[in-house]
Parts: C-alpha cells; sequence; structure tokens
C-alpha cells in the first residue's frame, strides 16, 4: 500500500514543472513556435506531451540553438533542457542545451 501511495506522488510531481527524463539526464520537449523574440521563443508543446499536461504556452530561451535552418514561426522545434519547467504564465525554460528544427 504505501509503495502504491509513494508512485503515484512521485508521477503527481513529474508533471507539476517537472519533465520525463531520458537516459543522458536530459528531457526533449518538441513544441511549435508561436512567437519568436530577441533571444527566446515562445513555443506550445505538442499536445499529449508532458509539458503540454504542465503549460500550454513555453518560453524558452534560445541560447544553444543549431545554426540552420533558421527557425520560424510554425516551425516544430526539439528542445533538449535539464527537465526543469517554471510555473509562471507562460512557463518558461531556461537550461537548454540544444534546439533544433525537426518540421
Amino acid at each position: 500500500m504505501l509503495s502504491l501511495i509513494l508512485t503515484v506522488t512521485a508521477c503527481g510531481m513529474s508533471s507539476a514543472g517537472e519533465s520525463e527524463m531520458d537516459e543522458n539526464g536530459k528531457a526533449i520537449l518538441q513544441a511549435t513556435i508561436l512567437e519568436i523574440h530577441d533571444g527566446y521563443y515562445l513555443v506550445e508543446p505538442v499536445e499529449g506531451s508532458t509539458e503540454w499536461n504542465s503549460a500550454n504556452r513555453i518560453t524558452v530561451s534560445a541560447i544553444n540553438r543549431k545554426p540552420s535552418p533558421e527557425p520560424e514561426v510554425g516551425d516544430v522545434l526539439e528542445i533538449e533542457y535539464d527537465g526543469s519547467i517554471a510555473e509562471s504564465y507562460p512557463a518558461q525554460i531556461t537550461n537548454v542545451y540544444s534546439i533544433s528544427v525537426v518540421e
């Protein structure tokens, strides 16, 4: 019974500001660019993702972006980050390892 309670608690914590991590300790988010600003993107996570359950709008620091192709509004990005999402509106991802255009 105790292990069931701990499992449910851990699952709840993961969707409230922490994302699922890969084997390298990094989270990967796929999101559509809604707006491009100087130094950051406003994105919408792909529907059904862990991040979508946390927030429908997220600002992402544009540091560590792969140089080409140049992202445009409507593009889908793959964002590799530390798994932390600041709970504000819009939510924020600041510790970005890499960003690349996938669509």
